[in-house]
């Protein structure tokens, strides 16, 4: 063997994710894109062992060959910024999306439209922006990360501006998470590559005048967990302690569950289908709670739970699902096969969903008792001409390799072996950030190298432009409008790993 050959030292790259928690598709998109590069840095480890083994083999036959470099390793943080790095009243304002969704979604709604135009949304960066400004330094000056990935529409225009005030090239990466219903501020001029999930989202970044290079149609990241094999549907339902053979209707409301969630299952109990349940709760304990009391008196069997960490062995186990149209969901459910039914939605950003669930024919809205029974009668009857429609227009138009994709790009932003990354050209000194009781947008900073040591933050307008607006026709009822979605899938053609190529065909 070449003696010390296998000593040589990986480099090292640092991702940060940027998300907030309201609600859990976020935090959920980021974990999807962080389990895809783990599992493709650990292919990229077997191949370099591979050939690393084969190497050494030839080495007694070849004059000083010359080492193979191992493939870099990956530190990824994903932060919650508003609650870990922004002050009052913004960290405690951000806590009220979950209860706000619950007990007063038409109010919710009527916000997101009004804030959804660009002079509103810089209106909204001058007042928020100072209250996170400084803690959004110190977390980029302290993680020193490769390439920074946001993941949440109201950290995009003031990471810009603060890697501008740095001076630092760090490339900035947004991966949006809303289908169709995309808000104005997801459209931050600066960025290096935005990530879109359909044709509509891209289409409303080139009526913005984003430069359509920087645009990648990718779809929504999804954990690789739902396009892995699993165990069949009977040994799922017998390990969720369901009866099996018995069709089974999956209920989400949701990371932060809603009120239509307990409608739906009154319904269901009423209507004595021959059924038996999955309730999944999310993060509302007090509807947890109360299924639970009342659990005896349904007229159907049910299992409930609160926030749950095995979705796709449920999905898998389902045969219907009953959802509200949050994107995350409804991308997960089409990558199980899984036929949907709408429940409702949040006003304002997931109206669209419901146009893309219709549009595409993967599933139906039901807006009261009436049309969801009848919906999961149709779903559920032996034969169903209108089952079969829906799961092959969901394998028309799913995309569940998409968390590989959007992984991928942002390794592509990556410096390449054997580069120095872009911190190694800097040696950052001790820094001060301070924050008096009159909260200010500004701090003087000691920074990174002499060339900057006189840089001193000041007060932005965090980003000037003003962009056209594109309206969004999208009504309560479904909407008739088309959407082009017709582009071919977007899956990788370098996903090789052993169980991707062994998924069974559904």
């Amino acid at each position: 063997m070449h003696e010390g050959s296998y000593s040589l030292k990986a480099p090292q790259r640092t991702i940060l994710f940027l998300i907030a928690d309201t609600g859990a598709g976020h935090r959920s998109a980021a974990n999807a894109i962080r389990n895809a590069i783990i599992l493709i840095a650990q292919h990229e480890q077997e191949q370099w062992g591979a050939q690393h083994h084969a190497f050494d083999e030839d080495a007694s036959s070849k004059p000083s060959p010359s080492p193979l470099p191992p493939p870099p390793t990956y530190h990824i943080e994903i932060v919650d910024v508003f609650k870990e790095y922004s002050h009052f009243p913004l960290r405690e304002a951000v806590r009220l999306y979950g209860p706000a969704i619950r007990y007063n979604p038409k109010l919710y709604g009527r916000v997101f439209h009004l804030s959804n135009q660009a002079r509103r949304v810089l209106a909204v960066e001058q007042v928020a922006g100072p209250l996170v400004y400084n803690g959004l330094l110190r977390l980029i000056t302290s993680v020193r990360p490769d390439v920074i990935v946001s993941i949440h529409p109201m950290l995009n225009h003031i990471t810009i501006r603060a890697l501008q005030d740095l001076g630092l090239p760090v490339p900035f990466i947004t991966v949006v998470t809303d289908l169709v219903s995309v808000h104005q501020a997801w459209i931050a001029p600066g960025a290096d590559a935005y990530v879109v999930p359909t044709e509509h989202a891209r289409d409303i970044y080139i009526q913005n005048g984003i430069d359509p290079e920087r645009i990648h149609l990718l779809g929504m990241p999804i954990d690789p967990k739902f396009t892995l094999p699993s165990e069949s549907k009977e040994e799922l339902q017998r390990k969720l302690g369901l009866e099996p053979g018995k069709p089974v209707i999956l209920l989400v409301g949701g990371g932060e569950g809603t009120r239509g969630l307990r409608a739906s299952v009154n319904f269901i109990s009423q209507a004595h289908l021959p059924v038996q349940l999955l309730i999944v709760t999310g993060r509302n304990k007090r509807l947890y709670a109360h299924l639970q009391r009342s659990r005896s008196s349904l007229q159907v069997p049910a299992k409930i739970f609160g926030f749950v960490h095995n979705m796709p062995e449920m999905m898998h186990a389902a045969d219907v699902i009953v959802t509200k149209a949050g994107p995350g969901t409804i991308c997960e459910a089409m990558a199980c096969n899984l036929p949907i039914i709408l429940n409702g939605y949040v006003p304002g950003q997931e109206e669209g969903n419901v146009t893309y669930v219709l549009e595409n024919k993967v599933g139906t809205m039901a807006y009261d008792s009436v049309e969801l029974i009848g919906a999961l009668r149709r779903l559920l009857k032996p034969g169903s001409e209108v089952l079969n429609e829906q799961l092959a227009n969901e394998k028309r138009t799913s995309r569940p390799y998409a968390a590989f994709d959007i992984a991928r790009t942002i390794l592509g932003f990556l410096p390449p072996a054997g580069a120095l990354g872009i911190w190694e050209h800097f040696e950052p000194v001790r820094q001060s950030y301070t924050m008096p009781i009159q909260m200010r947008s500004g701090a003087s900073m000691r920074v990174l190298h002499p060339r900057y040591a006189s840089l001193r933050l000041r007060r932005g307008t965090f980003m000037r432009h003003r962009l056209p607006l594109p309206r969004l026709r999208i009504l309560r009822r479904p909407a008739r409008r088309t959407l082009n979605t017709s582009s071919p899938r977007s899956r990788s053609s370098h996903l090789s790993l052993q169980q991707i190529r062994n998924k069974p065909s559904r």
